[in-house]
Parts: C-alpha cells; sequence; structure tokens
C-alpha cells in the first residue's frame, strides 16, 4: 500500500498550510490500487473539494506529488473507508492546528482520516506534515 504527499503549490490553501506546518505536503492521498506506469487507479483520503471522504481514480504525477510505501492492513484502510465514505470534510478541525477549536464527529479533514484509516489513535492530531513524519520514521523511503 502507499500513500501520496501533495507538494502542489498552485492554491493559496495550498501555500498556507504548507507555510504553517513548515512542510512541503499540504494533502495526502492513501493509494489503494495502482498502476506500474505511474498512473493510480484508486485514492482515498477526505477533500475539501470533494465534500468530505471519497474514494477516486486519480493521476499523481511526479512533479506535484511525492509517493512512499506504508505499512498498513489494506483491507481494514478499505473497510474504514467504505464505513465512512460521504461524510463530510472537517473545515473545523482543520482550523484547530491553528486555533484552539476542537473538530467535529464524523467530519475528516485528509491527514486525519488517512491516518485513522491506517489505525493511528488519535488521528486528528495528524497534519499531512506530521503524517509524512511519522511515515518516514518507519523507515520508508519514496517509490
Amino acid at each position: 500500500m502507499k500513500i501520496a504527499f501533495y507538494k502542489g503549490r498552485t492554491r493559496l490553501f495550498d501555500r498556507l498550510v504548507q507555510w504553517w506546518t513548515r512542510s512541503p505536503y499540504s494533502h495526502c492521498e492513501i493509494v489503494l490500487d495502482s498502476q506500474d506506469h505511474g498512473s493510480y487507479n484508486l485514492c482515498a483520503t477526505s477533500s475539501f473539494r470533494d465534500g468530505g471522504v471519497r474514494m477516486k481514480v486519480m493521476d499523481l504525477p511526479s512533479s506535484k506529488w511525492d509517493i512512499f510505501e506504508v505499512e498498513g492492513d489494506e483491507g481494514a484502510v478499505v473497510d474504514w473507508f467504505n464505513l465512512h465514505l460521504g461524510e463530510k470534510y472537517d473545515v473545523l478541525g482543520l482550523l484547530g492546528f491553528v486555533l484552539p477549536i476542537p473538530g467535529w464527529r464524523n467530519r475528516w479533514f485528509c491527514s486525519e482520516a488517512c491516518a485513522a484509516a491506517l489505525g493511528y489513535s488519535e488521528s486528528w492530531r495528524f497534519s499531512p506534515a506530521i503524517l509524512h513524519s511519522v511515515i518516514n520514521r518507519q523507515g520508508q523511503e519514496p517509490s
């Protein structure tokens, strides 16, 4: 299984997240199924643009994404996303990285959803930068 971290800087929101978290990353996706030629079939996350928790086919060009192998039970990850599919994006939870605002139950931001699906406790604490750091500490290299 893989996880992809977005390093694009086209939108102001991406640049703000990268600046605030002192990271090149502003978003992440779990890659559930991939093709050998670099075009990835099925990705899962919670996305503000897509309205919340979703799975969709995506292309992840290396100019905008860093992709890492990640340890985890892919069946459990798929089950988590199927269980939470369609739940809303957690804007307040995301703002909790800046202000002391609690997130909402049954709402998720990208790295929170990915961390929860991978079985990490207190997934609301994970920004893309922190999740990337945890993956790196596991000794994973970009693929």
